[in-house]
This record gives structure tokens, sequence and C-alpha cells, in this order.
């Protein structure tokens, strides 16, 4: 498997897109979040006739802002678009319809296959197995477990520490995991280092990469205090970042 950050940034930076995530193995191409900006920078790595599908971990618009213009790529694409799967949270779609509403119909179900995310849901994408897990955050999230082979990768969506969190992580080659907070001690609705550290350790994983760090928290004080609670690899997601498992 290969994954592969397109941006984490909070909002859209010169740069740096929000969150988003190419997934490939087995056969698929799959989008991972789709923040503001990511849409563009996934055109650098796969054409969007070679999407497979995307997977939407929560709502807020620094993960799901491009979805809009997602629709927009597929419902006026010069050839007719392949009817992907779009997993995401409940009431996804009509969001979606909401926002683009006009003079004409628009209906997420003309372009692609809707899918809302259910709590240890799984789907089958090429021969990638994806198992969503719901996990703590302000409004509805999940975080996911990749599958190909004996191969597995966790990604924690946004979210405060949960026992869910470690067992979608539980025995992972590599766990992807955000740092949305600087507080060393605090119950938040995203992860410190410290608390990515401490989920990386109780769920055996080999490998930590931290992604969407807070405002002001640099990559190498976010890899040191990870590092006081973790013995394994640690690296920082940067957009354009590859890591395979």
């Amino acid at each position: 498997m290969r994954w592969t950050t397109l941006g984490s940034a909070p909002y859209p930076k010169a740069d740096e897109p929000c969150s988003g995530y190419l997934l490939q193995g087995g056969g698929a191409n799959v989008l991972v979040d789709i923040g503001g900006g990511t849409l563009g920078a996934l055109q650098r790595h796969v054409n969007l006739e070679d999407l497979h599908a995307v997977w939407i971990s929560h709502m807020h618009a620094d993960h799901f802002a491009d979805m809009p213009l997602l629709y927009y790529a597929f419902a006026y694409a010069e050839k007719p678009m392949r009817k992907i799967p779009v997993l995401a949270p409940a009431g996804w779609a009509k969001r979606v319809e909401d926002f683009v509403k006009s003079a004409a119909d628009h209906h997420m179900g003309d372009f692609f296959q809707v899918v809302e995310l259910k709590d240890r849901g799984i789907a089958q994408i090429g021969d990638l197995r994806i198992q969503a897990r719901a996990v703590e955050h302000a409004v509805p999230t999940f975080g996911l477990t990749a599958t190909l082979g004996d191969r597995r990768l966790a990604y924690s969506g946004d979210t405060g520490p949960c026992d869910n969190l470690v067992a979608l992580a539980n025995g992972a080659r590599v766990l992807v995991a955000e740092v949305g907070t600087d507080l060393i001690e605090a119950h938040s609705v995203h992860l410190s280092p410290e608390d990515a550290g401490r989920t990386a350790q109780h769920a055996r994983v080999a490998r930590l990469v931290l992604t969407h760090l807070a405002p002001g928290l640099s990559a190498e004080d976010a890899v040191g205090r990870a590092s006081k609670v973790f013995r394994g690899a640690i690296e920082v997601a940067t957009p354009g970042s590859l890591v395979e498992v």
C-alpha cells in the first residue's frame, strides 16, 4: 500500500492544501478526505477518471470542502465518469446538494454511489479492505484501517483519545495520527503529540506518522514529544510525502 499526503493544513495555504491523502493498493486509488485545495493536488498523482473511491472522515470544511467541486468535475466532465462510491458520515449527500443548489436539480446519486459510514462498516475497493471506526470529535467522525493481505495502515481522522482509536490501530504497521492540539493534558477533540504517541505504543504499531499539526506546533517539537511515549519510528507528513506499507 502507498499513502501519499496531499495536504494537512487547517486552511489552504500557497503550498499546502487542507487534509487529503491518496491511498493506493490492490489496484485501487482512494482519496481519503477532501479538504480545501486537495482536488487540484490529487491530480498531480492520478487523473480523476482513475479514482476508484472517496472516503471522508467527517464533514468539517478542512476535510470536506472540495467535495462540491468533485461533484462539478464529475457532472461536467467531457466524457462520462465511472460512478464511484463516496463513503462519508450520514447526510453528506444532502449537504453537498444544498451547497450546489441551482435552477437545475443536482443529485449526488446521479454521479456517485452514496454510502454512509457506520462504525465497524467495511468496504472492499479493489483488493483493499477498509474498515471505519467511530472516534471522538465534535461531529460524527470515523477513523479507518486499510488492509491489503497482511499489511495494515490506520488513519485517525480528527479525534481525541479514545478506545476505538487504539482498536483500529491495533497491530497496524503504520498509524497516521493527527496532532491538532499542543496541549499536553486536556480533554480534547484532537490529539496532542503525547496522545498520538501513547496510542501508537498501546496499539503496537511499528511506525507513527504525525499529521494535521496544531498551529504553532513545529514538526521537531511534535516528534520530540511523541517520542517520549512511543519507541517506534516517528515522522511528520508533508505535502507529497509517501509512506509505503
